[in-house]
């Protein structure tokens, strides 16, 4: 089991709150206090400071947590390995960002299962932020993203890069100009995801790459989906900038036009799950199997 210094440290790291984390563990707060004191007295080492008045964690403490997160969900992992002993499958349980899981895994899912017979899968589609928090919390043994993560909290397999591509409907009058820069494009209402998602980080990566901001243009307009953003860029409600994988039927369809411009983006597609965990190789081997 882990050590229950271990669990109060993590529940302040998430509150950075001592009073807080007493709360949420039903003990008192003299005695989250007691238990951080032993854990600083055992590493030699503060974990907290205070800055302005707000409880910050050192580069100490930024490690441990990082370690900690590993060993909690290994023994998450632990605990429903040994419970599931004796049955035919083993859940394995994983997440993906939107244009991933909606546009490119269910292929390779439909394909693992046909080679390995009736697996036990569980599949959320979240972005990317959402899904950190699911790898650091145990709730899910993996990633896909395609937005950019923090490498020193987790091992990773660079699965394949993709373009990000702007896209307007395919009678747009933009298409008529010979030549579109990215300042041709600021007067169009920007259609983009919601901050948090991988593609909507990777576009604001990439436009910052060019000293530009979503908020150099003119308009923009937030959707929490791809399939609502693509309906709304055919109506020529605007541009976007999506995935390959994510329009190929609409460009095919001549629904969908790209906008080819001077610039090109491309982003790599990552695997990924916590650093450091005893169940890597596992994960590497399911990776190697789905991918095959």
């Amino acid at each position: 089991m882990l050590d229950f210094r271990i669990e109060t440290f993590i529940a302040v790291c998430e509150y950075m709150n001592f009073t807080k984390a007493a709360n949420a563990l039903h003990i008192t707060q003299p005695a989250v206090s007691q238990q951080i004191h032993y854990l600083e007295e055992y590493y030699q080492t503060k974990l907290f400071e205070h800055q302005n008045r707000k409880l910050i964690l050192t580069a100490a403490g930024r490690a441990l947590l990082s370690a900690a997160l590993t060993m909690a969900n290994d023994q998450k992992k632990l605990t429903e390995k040994i419970l599931q002993l004796g049955k035919q499958h083993h859940p394995v349980v994983f997440g993906a960002t939107l244009t991933i899981g909606e546009y490119l895994l269910p292929y390779y899912i439909a394909d693992y299962v046909k080679k390995y017979g009736d697996p036990s899968l569980t599949f959320f589609i979240n972005d990317t932020k959402t899904l950190l928090k699911k790898l650091d919390n145990g709730t899910i043994d993996f990633a896909f993203v395609e937005g950019y993560f923090p490498k020193d909290d987790y091992d990773y397999i660079t699965w394949k890069k993709e373009k990000l591509i702007p896209v307007c409907s395919y009678h747009h009058p933009l298409l008529e100009k010979n030549q579109i820069t990215l300042t041709d494009l600021f007067s169009i209402p920007l259609i983009l995801r919601e901050k948090g998602s991988g593609t909507r980080d990777t576009l604001e990566h990439f436009l910052a790459c060019e000293n530009i901001s979503v908020d150099d243009f003119d308009t923009t307009i937030e959707v929490g989906g791809v399939e609502a953003i693509k309906t709304l860029v055919k109506l020529g409600t605007g541009i976007t900038f999506l995935y390959e994988s994510a329009f190929i039927h609409e460009y095919h369809d001549h629904q969908l036009a790209i906008i080819h411009l001077t610039k090109e983006f491309a982003n790599e597609f990552s695997f990924i799950w916590r650093k450091n965990s005893i169940y890597g190789e596992n994960y590497k081997a399911f990776f190697a199997q789905l991918i095959d």
